[in-house]
């Protein structure tokens, strides 16, 4: 499976997804810090900076697109403005992209303040545009991590994909379950927590290299849990 990756940031989506077994085709990111990890991992792979300028001329096709859209407005943490505020709003750029480049899938994901704050809108967008979705928040504590970081992650799948009635209620509850609470990654034993975190301080102390790095952490999705995403929906694909 080939896929695209909208606000790919630094890239955590990405990686998931390749672990699973999927391509990498492109990428879109606006930040400077966060595009420069990008080509750095991933040098062979198209890129383009805005979202709302994408796709240019040119053969975009994929299988999946995934994206992280901004959280700025719908966190607690911000002023809750919901889905319809000038961050979160580029939501309806991934729509757009959608219509036009007609995936098989679409992942997305944000904080789960979303489901108070805008998924009524999120569903009803996807499915205008032809798309059914199922949704489930996952923590990155589920899959070993040392923090809860739960985020909600939406898969749509097409109308005519034939994914309808397969655990309808939501993601793969029983083997989210059996992960859950026995920790470890999905790429390897299962263990209480990860040895360790990446060797980047927490605080900023004046050095303007590492907000850069704090930012792109705070805002990237945990690899593991989309590697586990990837994974079920490779499994579940007729």
């Amino acid at each position: 499976m080939t896929f695209g990756s909208l606000f790919a940031g630094i890239g955590g989506l990405d990686l998931g997804l390749e672990r699973a077994g999927m391509e990498c085709l492109w990428q879109v990111e606006i930040n400077d810090y966060a595009t420069q990890v990008l080509e750095r991992h991933w040098p062979g792979v198209r890129r383009h900076r805005d979202v709302r300028t994408f796709p240019p001329a040119g053969d975009w096709s994929v299988d999946l697109i995934c994206g992280g859209f901004p959280c700025q407005d719908i966190s607690n943490a911000g002023r809750r403005g919901g889905i319809d505020g000038s961050q979160s709003g580029l939501f309806f750029e991934v729509i757009r992209v959608a219509r036009q480049l007609r995936p098989r899938f679409l992942l997305l994901e944000n904080v789960s303040a979303l489901l108070a704050r805008g998924m009524g809108t999120v569903l009803r967008e996807l499915a205008e545009i032809g798309y059914d979705a199922e949704w489930h928040s996952i923590s990155s504590a589920s899959m070993g991590a040392p923090h809860k970081r739960e985020r909600v992650f939406i898969m749509a799948h097409s109308n005519i994909e034939g994914l309808q009635g397969r655990n309808s209620k939501g993601m793969p509850e029983r083997t989210i379950e059996r992960i859950t609470g026995k920790g470890g990654s999905c790429t390897g034993e299962l263990s209480d927590h990860w040895v360790t975190e990446p060797d980047v301080g927490r605080v900023a102390d004046g050095v303007p290299r590492r907000v850069d790095r704090l930012k792109c952490l705070g805002n990237a999705v945990v690899p593991q849990v989309a590697e586990f995403i990837g994974r079920e929906l490779i499994r579940r694909i007729p």
